[in-house]
C-alpha cells in the first residue's frame, strides 16, 4: 500500500470471558502489535462500558490515531457506540472497523481454543488491513420533517399515538376498518384479572377519538410510502363509506336493509363475529365503535351489484346522511417518523383437515367462542353449539394449532404464539364458572403460563374442574350428536376417545397481510413473516430504517400487556427521534467511477430503494445518496466495477481477503 504511515489503534475485548475464556487475547494482542501501522494494541475486559470508551478516546488523542480496530463482539450491536466515541474524541469515525471475535470465534469455536485463536489473529489483522485503506468521510445531516404517522389502531397503536400526543407531536392514526378498538376489542376478558376487555379499551379510544393532538383516520390504508431525507411520504386511500358525517346513529338503515335477511339472496358474515352471525351491507361493526359513523360495503350492497336498484337505506335515513356518488379520496401526509402497529390475524386451521374445522360447524376457535362469551354476540353470553345453538355441555379446547409445527410443515408455524395457553385457560374459566356444570377439557404439549399471575390464573383454572390432558389429538370425528376427539395421555399412557359438543382450537397468531406497506417502508420480515427489529434484545423496537419503529403483534406474538409496554417503548424512541430535530445520514452508500460507467442500467433495475438513476445526458449512473442504504446490490450486477460502496471498495476487500488466506480454518463445532 502506498501513501504516508497510519496510526492505527487495536483494542481487544474480553467480553466479561465470552471472548477471553476461548480465544489467547493476549496472544492476540502481541500479534496485533506487529502489523503494518499499528502503533498502540490494547486489551480490557469491557470495552464497551464507560471505562473501556474512556481508553479508546484518549488512546486517540494521546496517540494521534487515524484508525482504529475493536476486537470485540458483533459490530450490530457496539459499532455505532465506537464509532461515536471516536468522533467525540477528533478521529473520523468512518477510520473504526469492528472485529468480530466472539460470534465468528469464541461462540463458533469453543471446542478448539488454539485454532479459535489463530483465526481471532487473521480477522484482527484483516481488519487492520482494510483500516490502512479507508477514506475519512464526510457525516451529513438532514433536518427532521415533524408529525408522526402510526398505522394500525389497535391497543398498540392507541397508546403510542397518545403517549406521542401527548409530548406534543403532531399524530395521524390510520386505521384500514372502519373503527378503531383491533382485536382487544374482540377480547371481551382480559387475562389474568377476568377484567373487560372494552372497559379498559373504551377509554382509551375515546381519548385517541377526542384528542386535538391526533388525526384518526379509519377505513384509511397506506397504499405508498416514499423515503427522502428526515421525510416519509405516505399516500393514504380513504374508502368511501357511502356515509357523511350527518350521520346520526339511528340505525335505521340497518334495520331496514335487505340484505342478510332470511330470503336475500345476498348473505354476508360478520366480520366482528368471526362468522357466527350475519351483519347488513350498511352497518356499525359494534355497539362502542369509533368513529360512531356507519358504512355500506358495495361489495355485497343491493344498490352497487344491482344497478342503483335498491334505496332503502337513502329513503329511511331521517338526517339525509346516505351518499352514493363517494369516491376513494388519496391523501399525501409527510411526517418525520412512522409507528406500524399492524397487529395479527388467526390462523386459519382448514388445512389441518384431522381437526375437521371448516368440516363440522362445531369445531370453531377461540376468536370465535370469545365472541359466544360477549353478551352482546351472537350467542348473548352462552358458549353453544354452531349446528344446532344448543349450549354446549362438553368442550375440547386443542392447544398449538398452527404453532410449534414441524420444521418445514408448509401448514403451521414453528414459533409458539405465546398467548394460546391462557386464552384457552381464560375461556375454560369463564365458561365453568357460568356453568360448573360443563366438561371442559384442555389438551396441551407444554402448558405456558410465564406471565405475573399467570401460574395462579391455570391453578385456579383447575380448581373449578377444568381438566388437562397432556396430548394433542390424533383426530376429530363426528359421532352419534357428538364430535369424538382420540388423544394419548402421555401422563397416563392412555388413550382417550372423549366426546365433545365443541371442539374449540387455540389457533395460531399470524403476522396481519401488509406486505404491501412494509415492501413500501423497506422493511425486513423475519422468517415467521413477523416485522424484523433491529436487534431482537436492545433494540426491539427500532428497524434497520431509520424513523421507523414497530410496536405489538406486529414484531411478533404477545398478549395485551406486553404489546402496551412495546407501544410505549416504541413511542419514546420516536418521540426521542423526532426531538432531536436532526438525523445522521449514513455515509456508507454507493459511488460511482464516471470513467467506468457505461450507463447500461443494470444498477437501477436491481436498487429497491430507488436509488440509483442514469443521467441521460452525462451517460452516467448518478446515486441519490439520501435514499441509498450502501446494501451492496448495485456493486454485485455492475459488469465494469464502476460502482462500489464506501469503505467495501474493491482494494479494501481484497486486503481484508488477503489477510484471511493463509490463516488455518477452524472446523465447525
Amino acid at each position: 500500500m502506498s501513501g504516508p504511515a497510519r496510526k492505527i489503534g487495536v483494542f481487544l475485548c474480553h467480553c466479561g470471558g465470552n471472548i477471553s475464556d476461548v480465544v489467547d487475547v493476549n496472544a492476540v494482542r502481541e500479534f496485533a502489535a506487529k502489523q503494518t501501522d499499528v502503533v498502540s494494541a490494547s486489551d480490557f475486559r469491557f470495552m464497551c462500558s464507560n471505562e473501556g470508551q474512556e481508553r479508546l478516546q484518549r488512546t486517540i488523542k494521546e496517540r494521534g490515531l487515524d484508525g482504529v480496530v475493536v476486537a470485540c463482539c458483533t459490530p450490530k450491536l457496539y459499532e455505532d457506540l465506537f464509532r461515536g466515541k471516536a468522533g467525540e474524541a477528533g478521529m473520523n469515525p468512518y477510520l473504526l472497523e469492528i472485529a468480530n471475535v466472539r460470534e465468528q470465534c469464541s461462540y463458533a469455536h469453543r471446542h478448539e481454543p488454539a485454532k479459535a485463536t489463530e483465526k481471532a489473529k487473521a480477522i484482527v489483522k484483516g481488519q487492520i488491513e482494510k483500516v490502512r485503506r479507508l477514506r475519512p468521510l464526510e457525516v451529513k445531516t438532514a433536518p427532521i420533517h415533524p408529525g408522526v404517522a402510526v398505522i394500525g389502531a389497535g391497543i398498540a397503536g392507541i397508546h403510542a399515538s397518545l403517549l406521542l400526543a401527548n409530548l406534543g407531536h403532531k399524530v395521524t392514526l390510520i386505521e384500514k376498518s372502519p373503527t378503531i378498538g383491533g382485536n382487544m376489542a374482540r377480547s371481551v376478558k382480559t387475562f389474568p384479572t377476568d377484567d373487560c376487555a372494552m372497559c379498559t379499551l373504551s377509554p382509551k379510544m375515546n381519548e385517541v377519538y377526542n384528542h386535538p393532538g391526533i388525526d384518526l383516520m379509519t377505513y384509511a390504508e397506506v397504499r405508498e410510502a416514499e423515503r427522502s431525507p428526515g421525510k416519509f411520504t405516505l399516500t393514504v386511500e380513504k374508502k368511501p363509506r357511502y356515509v357523511t358525517d350527518a350521520c346520526i346513529g339511528c340505525n335505521r338503515c340497518t334495520e331496514r336493509c335487505p340484505v342478510s335477511t332470511a330470503k336475500a339472496p345476498i348473505q354476508v358474515a360478520s366480520e366482528w363475529d368471526q362468522g357466527l352471525s350475519k351483519r347488513k351491507a350498511i352497518y356499525l361493526p359494534f355497539p362502542q365503535a369509533l368513529p360512531q359513523l356507519w358504512t355500506i360495503d358495495s361489495d355485497h350492497c343491493f344498490y352497487f351489484q344491482r344497478g342503483g336498484t335498491c334505496r332503502v337505506c337513502s329513503m329511511v335515513c331521517p338526517a339525509k346522511a346516505i351518499d352514493f356518488t363517494m369516491k376513494p379520496e388519496t391523501v399525501d401526509l409527510e411526517v418525520g417518523a412512522v409507528v406500524v402497529a399492524t397487529g395479527f390475524k388467526e390462523y386459519d386451521p382448514t388445512p389441518l383437515k384431522h381437526l375437521a374445522y371448516g368440516r363440522h360447524s362445531d369445531v370453531v376457535t377461540q376468536m370465535q367462542v370469545a365472541r359466544m362469551l360477549d353478551y352482546m354476540g351472537p350467542t348473548k353470553g352462552v358458549v353453544s353449539r354452531v349446528s344446532d345453538g344448543k349450549p354446549a355441555e362438553s368442550i375440547v379446547m386443542v392447544q398449538c394449532v398452527g404453532s410449534r409445527g414441524a420444521p418445514g410443515d408448509p401448514d403451521t408455524h414453528e414459533y409458539c404464539s405465546r398467548v394460546c395457553c391462557m386464552v384457552a385457560v381464560k375461556h375454560a374459566s369463564l365458561i365453568k364458572k357460568a356453568r360448573p356444570e360443563a366438561e371442559i377439557y384442555i389438551l396441551y404439549n407444554d402448558l405456558r403460563a410465564y406471565g405475573k399471575g399467570f401460574e395462579e390464573y391455570y391453578a385456579h383454572s383447575m380448581e373449578l374442574g377444568v381438566k388437562y390432558v397432556r396430548g394433542l389429538p390424533g383426530k376429530v370425528e363426528a359421532g352419534q350428536g357428538k364430535l369424538l376427539v382420540d388423544v394419548d395421555d402421555m401422563l397416563t399412557d392412555r388413550r382417550l376417545r372423549i366426546p365433545a359438543d365443541l371442539v374449540v382450537l387455540s389457533a395460531a397468531m399470524e403476522p396481519a397481510p401488509v406486505d404491501a406497506i412494509l415492501g413500501s417502508l423497506h422493511l425486513d420480515k423475519t422468517p415467521d413473516g413477523f416485522i424484523k427489529e433491529y436487534h431482537a434484545k436492545i433494540s426491539p423496537t427500532e428497524t434497520a430504517v431509520k424513523g421507523v419503529f414497530i410496536a405489538g403483534c406486529a414484531q411478533g406474538p404477545k398478549d395485551i400487556t406486553d404489546s402496551i409496554a412495546q407501544a410505549g417503548a416504541a413511542a419514546m424512541n420516536a418521540a426521542v427521534f423526532l426531538g432531536s430535530g436532526e438525523m445522521t445520514l449514513n455515509p456508507l452508500v454507493a459511488e460511482v467511477d464516471p470513467l467506468l460507467c457505461r450507463a447500461c442500467d443494470r444498477c437501477t433495475e436491481v436498487c429497491e430503494f430507488d436509488a440509483v438513476h442514469v443521467d441521460l445526458e452525462a451517460l452516467v449512473a448518478r446515486v441519490d445518496e439520501t435514499s441509498c442504504e450502501g446494501c451492496g446490490k448495485c456493486t454485485v450486477v455492475c459488469p465494469t466495477g464502476a460502482i462500489s460502496v464506501r469503505q467495501f471498495r474493491k482494494p479494501q476487500i481484497e486486503a481484508t481477503i488477503d489477510a484471511l488466506a493463509p490463516a488455518p480454518m477452524a472446523v465447525n463445532p
